[in-house]
């Protein structure tokens, strides 16, 4: 029975640990190069499916396949819609294996975390640089851009925008999820 048991913690603990790990790799390459690798994030979907059903069967490989679509769908959409500008394809392939290998509920988790944590970490790099008010002016007029007649709106100079890594952000997100997942362990 020890032995089952032991397994089965392996198992479960599996699937956090290695986006734990990947997340660190694409983390690193995304901050180095500005791109995530597919070679890193392809895998994650078919290892998140074969442990979503070794450990609970079909319930966990549903699970694992809900996982993947909630947590491609809002990513995409940003891809999508910005035309590649928000988002890059690595980071919405790392989610959608974060999805797959942590489920619904913890992917999402860290995605709206990840996206929280890039925010902050933008408005702590435009308050270092001095910019903060220049970038709510700047979301004023893309903001206002969207309502007013295509005529009187004005063009957003490439310049302007600020670019940032998501990779780091998913990193400190995935290992805070994690973190706070073995601390609640502790005290229950």
């Amino acid at each position: 029975m020890s032995v089952f048991s032991d397994q089965m913690s392996f198992f479960s603990e599996l699937p956090l640990a290695l986006a734990c790990a990947a997340t660190l790799v694409a983390a690193w390459t995304d901050a180095r190069t500005g791109r995530i690798p597919n070679v890193l994030t392809l895998p994650l979907l078919p290892v998140g499916l074969i442990l979503g059903a070794v450990q609970t069967g079909l319930v966990g490989f549903g699970a694992a396949v809900l996982g993947c679509l909630l947590c491609f769908a809002v990513p995409y959409g940003l891809l999508h819609f910005s035309q590649g500008t928000a988002i890059g394809g690595g980071d919405v392939k790392l989610f959608a294996g974060l999805g797959a290998l942590l489920g619904p509920h913890a992917g999402l988790e860290v995605q709206l975390s990840s996206l929280i944590l890039l925010a902050v970490f933008a408005l702590l790099a435009l308050a270092w640089r001095g910019q903060v008010w220049a970038l709510l002016r700047r979301t004023g007029w893309l903001a206002l851009n969207t309502v007013l007649p295509k005529a009187r709106r004005r063009p957003v100079e490439p310049q302007l925008l600020m670019t940032m890594r998501m990779g780091p952000a998913i990193c400190v997100a995935t290992w805070g999820f994690a973190t706070l997942e073995h601390l609640g362990h502790l005290f229950i």
